[in-house]
């Protein structure tokens, strides 16, 4: 094995030091990540895991949210991504940041790696892997745990292709697969999607070209195998979440939904003018049309405005790198076209022609590749740095683009510093000025040092002098390092220590499921609490910032699907994924299109076996029976009230009404059904309560995935457990195989004859099962064949000691 050189020790020493400066707060004084679905979504569903794993039942079923939902079908839920396993062994809060720093670092590492690859300096490579890494749409997917990590592995991906593009052996091959497949394992099949579409063109452009079209079959059928390696290993993920999004609105996304969060072409300025106009205080119409009238989905997409200085120079040295500045200019280009999205006439088409895209959602996300092949033209252009001065090419295209730029940010800076309101048609009357200086600081620092990477470029441009090219990179880290000097924004530990007061009013966590009122969608705040904003932060504990101290106060007031932590049952969650099984949602939508009739409430809830509602205001008009009313940081208190007579979690009834889809919506609904005596089922016959049924049945034994109940019948009938129905479950009578019957929209049933007898419910997906074996049996094959391949051999050693030339 060669040893690696020092310039590549001292990079990797140095990214080190960076990914520890970018996560300082977290790594080193203890604050937590929170931001955005972190403590909503991600905290509940990893606490859930580790109970599931704990409890001794495979992870397949997370029993807390809505009414129980698939665990390992979920790519959020990462459960087959091997870093998840550390939650077993460490805090939740602790496993978070390392996850976040080592994805950034080993990032970074297989960045600086494939740069090299390229034939680039230890310098220019580093330039590369560090403008990667402090890019804005990278950091910005931190917050979003699947999407990060599966973007941490582009470099990789690439690399593990080069590579055996290069040597065309089946070992690197194999080693193309495997990152494939860990970048599937890592939960986003958007960013692995926009990978394999960047690496195809890439391939295509950079390693074939024109005269050598003859090289395609054999780098096609390397590039199929790896896909299959990747297939084969990742299968116990996709097998499973196919078959749940197949029964799911992910099938057959809505437009709107789709291309939600699209980048409106003024929102490009960003790329080059740190938090323009996303800092803005925007007018609502501009809010609207820039960012749906929500927060960004990427908080930044700030690449550096110094960096163009470097982009500029990868184009003004003729012949360097031959086909791949040009590669990642055009892949950069269409990646900011896709991110468009409903913004460019193009968008519907593609995913029109391409039906499986119709499954991905917000077409930012794509900027993601586009901060990639930026990263990339770094590299490129530190490498033109570093070689002999161009000449009169080189003032054209590096000095004169960065110089406008520059004078445009420092026109920019002089603007926000004025008294009155600039751009009023953007901020609009009466806005506030409390992020103008701010803004006006950042424009001035983009503007001081674009001018001295002018200046820079102006000087190298006369005498060559490679250190002109090293403080050329020291500007554009700095600008990015400055720009992102808070990229994730952490909180005070004691918000996930703290335990809500709330708790305690909800009684035996087992006996309680728990409805947890949703203020996301639009008009329901204002309906209901009279302002825009549902979680306005009235009051704050001491030394706590504003934001934070918003999650912990949703925290303590049970937002939908943080009851998960405490492993409670919920009811009627939000769907934030789109992986809900079609019944479900429409029940779920069933409670919000009957919230101003009380009454259906009060039945939907009951039905779902619901025993306290949790939110900011009265629900279901007084019918429900107040339990307590808990301070919180907003200006409600947290109301909990129990629902009056809720069905129990397993009962029994003996008569039948037939309905499905919004009839059997509209049965639940229906003052003459009474849940207590009837269910309702999507086929078969309808048929009355037998007169003098009584019927009794009580859940025994219970596990993730498995239920046993003990029941007895007066005559025949169906017993009925408030569960989530999935066709992943199977049911057994008395050990005798029955059929799993969908009861009351969503909800699982079996038939049952009169007398005491035994129900036993186990969930065994065989989608999932089948591609649990399938990984299983491919990770010990690739094993043992990178293994084999690896051991010495005296041909092997030969081969080794012959030098190979890049055919690219």
């Amino acid at each position: 094995m060669r040893a690696i050189p020092r310039a590549d020790r001292l990079a990797v020493a140095a990214l080190a030091l960076l990914a520890v400066a970018l996560f300082r707060e977290s790594l080193l004084e203890g604050g937590v990540f929170y931001k955005r679905d972190i403590h909503l979504v991600w905290h509940p569903q990893v606490e859930g895991f580790v109970r599931v794993v704990v409890s001794g039942a495979l992870p397949l079923w997370d029993p807390s949210p809505a009414f129980g939902q698939p665990l390992l079908a979920d790519p959020g839920a990462q459960v087959l991504y091997p870093p998840t396993w550390l939650n077993l062994l460490i805090p939740a809060w602790a496993y978070y940041t390392l996850f976040a720093f080592g994805h950034v670092l080993l990032s970074g590492v297989a960045f600086t790696a494939l740069a090299r690859r390229w034939g680039l300096g230890a310098g220019a490579a580093l330039a590369g892997a560090c403008s990667w890494m402090l890019s804005g749409p990278f950091l910005s997917l931190v917050d979003l745990w699947h999407h990060f990590a599966s973007a941490a592995w582009i470099p990789a991906v690439f690399l593990a292709a080069e590579v055996a593009v290069s040597t065309r052996r089946a070992r690197d091959v194999l080693l193309l697969g495997l990152a494939i497949g860990l970048q599937v394992l890592a939960g986003s099949a958007d960013v692995c999607a926009m990978t394999l579409a960047a690496l195809a063109g890439w391939v295509a452009v950079v390693h074939l070209g024109p005269g050598r079209w003859r090289e395609a079959w054999p780098l096609l059928s390397g590039g199929l195998l790896a896909l299959a390696v990747a297939a084969a290993l990742s299968s116990g993920l996709w097998l499973a979440a196919l078959e749940v999004a197949s029964r799911s609105s992910r099938r057959e996304l809505e437009e709107a939904v789709r291309t939600y969060w699209s980048v409106h072409p003024v929102a490009l300025l960003e790329t080059l003018f740190a938090g323009i106009p996303g800092r803005l205080p925007l007018s609502p119409s501009w809010r609207t049309a820039l960012y749906e009238s929500r927060e960004p989905f990427l908080a930044s997409l700030y690449l550096g405005l110094p960096a163009t200085g470097l982009v500029a120079a990868a184009f003004a040295v003729p012949g360097l790198g031959g086909r791949r500045r040009f590669a990642l200019a055009g892949l950069g280009l269409l990646a900011v076209a896709v991110a468009l999205g409903r913004h460019a006439p193009f968008y519907d088409l593609v995913s029109t022609l391409v039906p499986p895209l119709r499954v991905l959602r917000y077409p930012v996300k794509v900027m993601i590749v586009a901060a990639f092949a930026w990263a990339g033209l770094v590299a490129w252009g530190a490498e033109a740095w570093r070689r002999t001065a161009p000449g009169r090419r080189w003032g054209l295209a590096v000095v004169l683009p960065l110089a406008a730029l520059a004078v445009l940010a420092a026109a920019g800076a002089l603007s926000l510093r004025a008294e009155q309101a600039p751009w009023p048609e953007l901020a609009g009357a009466g806005a506030s000025t409390a992020a103008w200086p701010p803004l006006a600081r950042g424009l001035a620092r983009e503007a001081i040092l674009g001018t001295l990477v002018v200046a820079l470029a102006a000087w190298r441009g006369r005498t060559g002098s490679r250190l002109l090219a090293v403080a050329a990179t020291a500007a554009v880290v700095a600008d990015l390092g400055l720009a992102h000097s808070r990229p994730n924004p952490v909180a005070p530990r004691a918000l996930y220590a703290h335990r809500p007061e709330v708790l305690a009013a909800l009684g035996d966590p087992a006996a309680a499921r728990v409805y947890s009122y949703d203020y996301t969608e639009t008009g329901r705040t204002q309906r209901w609490l009279g302002r825009a904003a549902a979680h306005r932060l009235e009051r704050a504990p001491d030394g706590w910032r504003p934001d934070p101290a918003q999650a912990l106060g949703m925290q303590m007031s049970l937002a939908p699907q943080t009851p998960g932590r405490w492993g409670l049952r919920q009811g009627f969650d939000i769907d934030l994924r789109g992986l809900q099984a079609q019944p479900l949602a429409g029940l779920t939508r069933l409670v919000r299109l009957v919230e101003n009739r009380p009454e259906e409430v009060l039945r939907v809830l009951r039905i779902g076996a619901v025993t306290h509602v949790v939110a900011l205001h009265r629900v279901a008009g007084g019918l429900l029976r107040p339990v307590a009313e808990i301070p919180s940081l907003f200006p409600e208190p947290v109301r909990v009230e129990a629902v009056p007579d809720p069905l129990p979690r397993a009962y029994a009834v003996g008569g039948v009404r037939v309905a499905d889809g919004i009839h059997g919506l509209m049965a639940l609904v229906d003052p003459a059904f009474d849940p207590g005596r009837e269910i309702v089922l999507p086929e078969g016959r309808s048929a009355p309560s037998p007169p003098g049924f009584r019927g009794a049945a009580r859940v025994v034994r219970e596990n993730a995935d498995r239920v046993q109940l003990e029941v007895e019948l007066s005559a025949d009938g169906h017993v009925v457990l408030v569960e989530g129905h999935d066709p992943g479950w199977k049911a057994r009578v008395d050990g005798r195989p029955v059929p799993l019957l969908r009861a009351n929209v969503a909800f699982r049933a079996v038939r049952v004859p009169a007398g005491r007898h035994v129900v036993e419910m186990v969930y065994r997906p065989a989608a999932a099962l089948a591609g649990l074996l399938v990984s299983g049996i491919t990770l010990v094959a690739l094993a043992a064949a990178l293994a084999r391949s690896t051991r010495p051999s005296r041909a092997g050693s030969r081969a080794c000691s012959t030098p190979s030339r890049e055919r690219s």
